[in-house]
């Protein structure tokens, strides 16, 4: 819930200062909350859902190759070992067999450390199994006398134009939604309206605001019942609008004026009982979004399929009521948390802590999986060719091999996913350095794109 004001978040990043300061929101690659703790978490069931329809990608298919001996992985990881010790910073990780789930590599694993976006893949794992994930989001307007409401089932990537099949973020347009309203109210005999529009429907800030303080704060915007392009300012700008959903009204306002109606802008309202449905747009499915979230690493995003996680359970929709969401739907599956403390959702506050050997766990059950919890391993960008790791290990043997989400903050750099070997067996990595010199975080990403080479290579 947020008090209602007009302005923008807006990144201010000097030419020189750029590098540093944007690593925050994982660009190189792209009253609070309290913290939770994992001696905090209750178990409680996740509610069920119905039946997943198939989805659009492949399952797995492991292949038999030679198993790795730990005693390989090491020799491998005493690269990065050194790496840290000459530069003076820490280096942690994780590596599975992702058949067998047998561990390779514990290097700190059991311990939390900081694990930047990373956090995002204990966020998918959430919204895939507490949330349908063939469901969309819906947009819609109704009408009471000569009056439209404007709500949404949260859709934070509604677009300004018409809506647009081929992409996931816009799919839901407004100025469809407009003429369709257009046509409902010119049915109903009118030709002018007040338009109201939905309140963030979550409990406490919608805006972590220890993340300014950190010197993060520029690089996510503000949860809530709507917004455009996850409510930024303009296309790629790392500034956004502190009322989404007053802007997305402004923004249908006049997609209507341009369809013909006589739009005045009323304020916050819910739709009184009974009003009638007359538009309606949807979103591309919860799985698509949450693949986009992963690709683009955004923020905003994962915090919000946090929130509309802890609504589905039936829990608070606070950040802490999210971040415990979270907590739980790993409890229930099984999963190791010991050392897990978040802020949020999106590990953009450098308070959160993770065990890599929890996301290893995580991503090993995914491999394995079926239905939404196997489209998360499905849903990492590949290495040199898309999402943040576009850039990423083209001059090895894990290009076009290995799949990971990035992680970056301004003294972290982190590595989330999978690699096969040149054998053809699959592995897993949770792979990371910390607390590095001089806000360097960045500098230290080769070190881990060398040994997930490396692992590719063995």
């Amino acid at each position: 819930m947020r008090h209602r004001t007009v302005g923008v978040i807006v990144c201010a990043v000097g030419l020189v200062a750029g590098l540093a300061a944007c690593n925050s929101a994982d660009i190189g690659d792209s009253a609070s909350s309290a913290a939770q703790t994992s001696s905090d978490v209750q178990a409680t069931p996740i509610p069920g859902f119905p039946a997943e329809q198939p989805q659009s990608l492949s399952p797995a298919t492991l292949s038999q190759g030679a198993e790795v001996s730990p005693d390989a992985v090491a020799a491998a990881w005493a690269s990065v070992t050194r790496a840290g010790i000459e530069g003076q910073y820490a280096t942690w990780g994780s590596v599975l067999d992702a058949q067998t789930g047998t561990v390779l590599l514990d290097a700190g694993a059991n311990q939390g450390h900081t694990p930047a976006s990373i956090t995002k893949v204990l966020t998918a794992f959430t919204a895939l199994n507490t949330l349908d994930p063939s469901s969309t989001l819906k947009t819609r307007v109704q009408l009471q006398g000569s009056d439209i409401y404007l709500s949404s089932d949260g859709d934070l990537l509604l677009g300004t134009g018409p809506s647009n099949s081929s992409e996931v973020n816009g799919r839901a347009g407004l100025v469809d939604l407009a003429n369709e309203t257009a046509k409902g109210l010119a049915e109903a005999g009118l030709s002018a309206t007040t338009l109201y529009w939905q309140a963030d429907p979550f409990v406490g800030s919608d805006y972590f605001s220890d993340w300014i303080s950190q010197g993060a704060g520029e690089f996510e915007g503000h949860v809530g019942a709507m917004a455009i392009d996850a409510g930024r300012t303009g296309p790629g700008a790392y500034s956004f609008f502190a009322d989404p959903e007053a802007q997305v009204a402004q923004v249908f306002a006049n997609a209507l004026y341009s369809a013909g109606i006589a739009t005045t802008l009323g304020s916050v309202a819910t739709a009184p009982e009974g009003a009638q449905k007359i538009a309606e747009v949807d979103s591309a499915t919860v799985a698509e979004q949450v693949r986009w979230m992963l690709h683009h690493s955004d923020n905003t995003l994962a915090d919000q399929y946090c929130r509309l996680s802890a609504s589905a359970a039936g829990q608070e929709t606070s950040y802490q009521g999210a971040t415990a969401t979270l907590a739980t739907t790993l409890v229930n599956a099984g999963h190791p948390i010991d050392g897990l403390r978040l802020d949020d959702c999106s590990g953009l506050s450098s308070n959160d802590r993770i065990a890599p050997y929890t996301l290893a766990r995580v991503i090993q059950s995914s491999v394995m999986g079926s239905g939404g919890t196997a489209d998360l391993v499905r849903s990492l960008p590949w290495a040199g060719l898309d999402g943040t790791m576009a850039r990423r290990m083209s001059n090895s043997a894990a290009w076009a091999n290995a799949q990971a989400k990035t992680g970056s903050l301004s003294t972290v750099s982190s590595l989330a996913g999978i690699v096969s070997t040149s054998d053809g067996r699959l592995l897993v990595y949770v792979i990371g350095t910390e607390n590095v010199p001089d806000d360097a975080g960045a500098n230290t990403r080769p070190v881990l794109d060398k040994f997930v080479g490396a692992l590719a290579a063995l």
